[in-house]
């Protein structure tokens, strides 16, 4: 498994969990997996990882056969490694030592299969494309979300295009090519230039289990009393970083056209930190709605998951997505969504079966379907089981672990 990042060795975001929840799950399956990431930026992991072991991490990234880390940051402490200019210089470096590492172990005859996260395989791949030995070994990328395609703001997609170009060409070198989302299976293609035939669906998941775990009546309590919900109603929940391609200024712009029909004591909560606080703080108190909006910051996964059952709906107006692991989160909390038709969403929440779909960027129907949702609070318990059905069967990382496994397994017989 090539990667950069793994939870909860590098922290909280999407792409750590997936790797976590995706090598973990599968080691449950019986595949022995070596791990490749960067070494640890959190602490405790920094300091305490036992020498000489193949997995010194085993007591957080239980069953994972081995797991090697390269050093990712060759930038000076004058600039963010994980800034845009950072990551240009960091990234290219990273993936092609990634990419030797792994042809090494697959010409030890080490290896059944190589699976490539995101940038991760084009180091691989250039290696691979000049190596008829390693293609012998089947090869597997997933480019996950691709935000590098889909900004519209001119800036970035002038600052992205290195990271397009590689993007690209490690999905195009790999026999497969994941979409996580069956909606989204032609972005690749359009986008990527995959070949069409070599796309394959695997959805990315949550793990349904793990996240009903931490929910209990001293939990909600204790979060129900920390954001004074109880004399609040209606309770909106957003969750994801604050960033403008999150959509949150059209939400609070929805909300604004909204609030007139709304009793006075509503609230909206968005869970997450980043660069457009100040900015969605100004535009609440303009609009008038300070009163109504709390920003309550970071939460971790026990407060988020006992928060999400004392909550009314769920809203996330992004206004380009990937799969959108939030909107799971939602529906296994058998909360109703009102979300944007964007990303890998529209396979996941349907008009009138668990919430309701709004064109992204559209204020005035993303006012109109959350009073839609408010008002139909007789049928949320049919929602909620109908989104309860929809992630057991299709996006819990146990069904989605099986389901790599078995392409696994499909890729590996037809070189045999």
């Amino acid at each position: 498994m090539l990667a950069r990042v793994v939870f909860p060795l590098h922290g909280y975001g999407g792409i750590e969990r997936h790797v976590f929840h995706l090598t973990t799950h599968l080691a449950r399956l019986g595949v022995a997996v070596t791990l490749y990431v960067q070494p640890p930026s959190i602490a405790p992991y920094r300091e305490s990882a036992p020498a000489g072991l193949p997995n010194p991490y085993a007591a957080v990234l239980p069953g994972v056969r081995r797991v090697v880390t390269l050093r990712y940051d060759y930038t000076t402490p004058l600039l963010r490694p994980n800034s845009i200019p950072g990551r240009q210089i960091n990234y290219p470096w990273y993936a092609w030592r990634l990419g030797l590492a792994a042809a090494q172990q697959v010409r030890r005859h080490d290896v059944d299969i190589v699976h490539a996260q995101g940038l991760c395989a084009v180091g691989y791949g250039w290696i691979r494309r000049h190596d008829r030995l390693l293609r012998r070994i089947p090869f597997i990328a997933n480019p996950h979300g691709l935000e590098e395609y889909r900004t519209p703001d001119w800036r970035k997609w002038l600052a992205y295009a290195p990271f397009r170009a590689l993007y690209s060409y490690g999905s195009r070198s790999a026999d497969r090519a994941i979409a996580t989302d069956a909606c989204t299976r032609d972005d690749l293609p359009r986008y990527l230039g995959v070949d069409p035939q070599r796309v394959v669906v695997i959805p990315s998941a949550i793990d349904a289990d793990e996240c009903l775990a931490p929910v209990d009546d001293a939990g909600r309590r204790a979060i129900r009393e920390r954001f004074n919900l109880a004399e609040a109603d209606p309770v909106l929940l957003s969750v994801s970083r604050l960033e403008r391609n999150k959509g949150f200024h059209i939400m609070l712009a929805a909300l604004a056209k909204l609030a007139p029909q709304l009793p006075s004591n509503w609230r909206w909560l968005l869970v997450g930190e980043g660069k457009e606080r100040s900015a969605l703080e100004q535009q609440a108190h303009a609009a008038g709605l300070a009163g109504h909006v709390v920003f309550a910051g970071r939460l971790s996964d026990a407060e988020l998951h006992n928060l999400y059952e004392e909550v009314d709906l769920v809203v996330h107006p992004t206004l380009y997505e990937g799969s959108s692991l939030v909107t799971l989160e939602g529906m296994i909390h058998r909360k109703p969504v009102v979300a944007s038709a964007a990303g890998g969403i529209p396979d996941k929440v349907f008009d009138d079966r668990n919430g309701y779909l709004v064109p992204p960027g559209d204020t005035d129907q993303l006012a109109q379907r959350i009073a839609l949702a408010l008002a139909q609070r007789e049928r949320w318990p049919a929602w909620g089981a109908e989104s309860v059905r929809i992630v057991r069967s299709t996006f819990d990382w146990p069904v989605v672990a099986r389901r790599t496994l078995d392409e696994y397994r499909s890729m590996i017989a037809s070189v045999v």
